[in-house]
């Protein structure tokens, strides 16, 4: 049995970081996992509230992670997770590799070489040119050592398997409900919102007016009633590539139009083009011909586009899976034998 200890689960970041596992805790015990409260472990895992404050200097970050995690483990193997929102490695690759942590898992990764492209906040959807422009060249040996977490956003909500029936009846076009004026925020000391709020702000702005639209906040029921009688919802990348409204609108039967997911490397992965959503450039240039294709087409992509993203959350979404995945890591690690299942 591969006993692991989770540090300080609950704090801040940490909780929704290591929910999953939380989940599935009993299932682990059958693929001969055990998590322990108790200091006799194999594995420490750190999450990224214990070795990363964006809220310093990145150096002054970096310094505190390193000073942060030497001081629990002293004694065993340990792993950092970065449970951040999306693929960036800003602050969390630094770390790592000036530390002796086994692995660094992300829930979700780029290529090796997109990582060597300069980008702000190491965030590949925010271009280039802000005050912390990041990039990552990899060797090889450490690159095998970044793992995928092996669940997502779709693991940290119960409620997405509540799935409600697909109506026929939408009255609505177009459901561009969502935060778009993110507030004043840095990161590291260097501005992050406006790239959030240009990119958000852009879609409303690009959207046709012959649409029927709906853009202004609402309580929450009347979003979901909103969001349920429209056809098509507009889900735009936030801090992160994955968005909870992505789940929301498979729940609810409508439409997701994304920016195209092809570079995200995540497990599960539900992001299939033209099956599961329907994807547009980043800077939303094609939006408008996308949303006139799905309304023009909706009758045969409402029943087929919302039963296929259901389809593959069912099948990837597995909790057996999940347990599976960590099994299977713990089984390719040189240093320990794992019983057979």
């Amino acid at each position: 049995m591969i006993k692991i200890k989770i540090f300080n689960p609950t704090k801040d970041r940490n909780e929704p970081t290591f929910r999953p596992f939380y989940f599935v805790k009993d299932m682990l015990e059958d693929y001969s996992i055990e998590i322990t409260n108790s200091d006799d472990y194999d594995f420490l895992f750190i999450g990224m509230s214990d070795f990363l404050d964006k809220s310093m200097t990145l150096k002054d970050s970096i310094d505190w992670g390193l000073e942060n995690i030497q001081k629990y483990t002293e004694d065993g193997d340990y792993f950092l997770f970065d449970g951040s929102d999306s693929t960036s490695l800003m602050g969390a690759y630094e770390v790592f590799e000036n530390s002796s942590a086994t692995y660094l898992f992300k829930n979700q990764l780029l290529s090796r070489e997109e990582y060597k492209i300069p980008t702000s906040f190491n965030k590949w959807f925010f271009g280039s040119g802000s005050d912390l422009d990041l990039f990552y060249d990899i060797p090889e040996d450490m690159w095998n050592r970044l793992k995928l977490s092996g669940y997502n956003l779709g693991y940290l909500l119960p409620q997405y398997r509540d799935f409600q029936p697909i109506s026929k009846n939408k009255n609505i076009d177009v459901c561009a409900i969502y935060q778009a004026n993110h507030p004043y925020n840095e990161d590291h000391g260097a501005r992050n919102d406006l790239y959030y709020t240009n990119h958000r702000k852009g879609a409303w702005d690009i959207l046709d007016s012959k649409f029927d639209s709906r853009k202004d906040k609402l309580p929450y029921q009347e979003y979901i009633n909103t969001l349920y009688n429209s056809k098509i919802a507009i889900s735009p990348f936030g801090m992160g590539e994955l968005c909870f409204r992505d789940f929301e609108c498979m729940q609810f039967g409508t439409i997701v139009i994304k920016p195209s997911m092809e570079k995200i490397n995540t497990i599960p992965n539900i992001y299939l083009d033209n099956d599961t959503y329907l994807s547009v450039k980043y800077d939303w240039s094609n939006l408008n011909e996308v949303v006139d294709y799905a309304l023009s087409n909706f009758n045969e992509l409402n029943d087929r586009i919302n039963e296929a993203i259901r389809q593959k959350f069912i099948t990837e979404y597995d909790y057996g899976k999940l347990c599976k995945y960590w099994y299977d890591l713990f089984s390719n690690l040189n240093s320990i034998k794992v019983d057979e299942e």
